[in-house]
């Protein structure tokens, strides 16, 4: 659970970092005045990684009849080579078509 909080190393103020997550520096690291205290202190943001689950979903290649795990429909992808009869192809069917335009 990510805590909104940060101690303040002087006076061990519990700082409200909500907002502090917005436009963050490239080394996640930024100075803040304590709000008890009003000394400035060094905040470093840590991102811990989240994990979700999802079903895989294979699909019949309209090309090659492979079942395949990624592939290309009709709609999601742009440009989609208009002279394929079928919505969903494997990677290498797909850019065999879409070099052959």
């Amino acid at each position: 659970m990510f805590d909104d909080t940060v101690e303040c190393p002087y006076c061990e103020h519990e700082n409200d970092m909500s907002e502090g997550t917005v436009d963050l520096p490239s080394d996640n690291k930024f100075d803040h005045e304590c709000e008890n205290c009003g000394k400035e202190f060094e905040v470093e943001v840590e991102f811990y990684p989240s994990y979700g689950a999802s079903k895989i979903i294979y699909e019949t290649c309209d090309g090659c009849s492979k079942s395949v795990r990624d592939s290309y429909r009709k709609g999601t992808v742009f440009p989609f080579p208009k002279h394929l009869d079928g919505d969903t192809y494997c990677r290498k069917c797909f850019f065999k078509a879409l070099s052959e335009r």
